[in-house]
């Protein structure tokens, strides 16, 4: 009995070290990165202010550090909502559609109005055009051109990010209730904020609420934007209860990984961002991080899966 005691913490060591190692054989997807060139009088976002991040991130920056790091795809996010910017985000990674696997675009400025049904079926001719992101808002309501174009997004096989803000919680279970059949992902966690309290009891309701939708995803991405002093913390604790709250409400089929790069170099590199959300998965079984960072991208967003070819 005495002997079996003392293999007890062996056991446990040799179990977390092989958690570990299984994660690092998962092909990552990321589902949120951001591209863009300053240089470019059409970009809307960053804005010169945003001194730190005010300069070109493009792809030759960015595939060594995927390479580096163990990122078999990409989902490139449009940083603003400049509509040109659809077709930009397309042809900055034309060259290495392999990596760079899927495109959400921004028609915030075009839903519900009368140009958006010949941009969106343009632009939906490139495969790699897997959706778009709502971050503004210029309607008072929800009216019924939105859903119609909403509806079209759905029959088009495309997919809605939605930068909580402009947009509430309670807006996107109204549009996942009227338009089911439409995959909608909360970006960054349904947009909470941190900063060292508790969860805000209202944003908590809302993301219970939202997250009974079965059409609504949520994406494990920007831990260090949570926080709006920069930079944020980067140990795990300080995350561990809203990833919890997450698993706990979306499920183990519903959660996405995301790094935000680069706005995650405001407090830390690519690698420390990746090594912050892989450790929370360390003492789970592997089939979980295996859906968060690959399976439930090339569910929800339907881009290749390069792993079976």
């Amino acid at each position: 009995m005495h002997h079996l005691l003392y293999l007890i913490p062996v056991l446990f060591v040799i179990a977390s070290t092989t958690h570990a190692a299984d994660l690092d054989d998962v092909p990552v997807i990321d589902c949120h990165v951001h591209l863009w060139d300053t240089n470019r009088p059409e970009m809307t976002w960053p804005r010169e202010e945003h001194v730190k991040l005010y300069k070109p991130f493009l792809p030759t920056t960015h595939t060594p550090i995927c390479r580096a790091n163990g990122v078999k795809g990409v989902v490139v996010v449009l940083s603003g909502q400049a509509l040109v910017d659809n077709q930009w985000n397309l042809n900055v990674t034309a060259h290495n559609a392999r990596l760079y696997r899927g495109v959400v675009g921004n028609m915030s400025k075009a839903i519900g109005t009368d140009a958006f049904q010949t941009l969106f079926t343009k632009l939906c001719e490139d495969k790699r055009y897997v959706g778009y992101r709502l971050s503004g808002r210029y309607q008072d309501e929800l009216p019924d051109s939105l859903i119609r174009d909403l509806k079209l997004t759905a029959s088009m096989g495309r997919t809605v990010d939605f930068l909580v803000g402009s947009y509430s919680l309670n807006d996107v279970d109204e549009i996942a209730r009227r338009v089911p059949e439409l995959k909608i992902i909360l970006d960054h966690f349904g947009g909470v904020q941190l900063d060292g309290g508790p969860h805000d009891q209202a944003w908590l309701r809302g993301f219970r609420m939202v997250a009974k939708r079965p059409n609504v995803y949520c994406k494990l991405s920007a831990l260090y934007g949570r926080f709006k002093e920069q930079p944020a913390p980067e140990n795990l604790a300080t995350y561990k209860p809203t990833i919890d709250l997450a698993l706990e409400c979306f499920g183990q089929d519903r959660l996405i990984y995301g790094s935000d790069w680069p706005v995650t170099t405001l407090t830390g590199d690519y690698k420390s961002v990746i090594n912050l959300t892989k450790a929370y998965f360390v003492d789970k079984e592997p089939s979980l991080a295996r859906k968060v960072f690959h399976d439930n991208a090339i569910k929800f967003y339907g881009i290749r899966d390069h792993e079976t070819e």
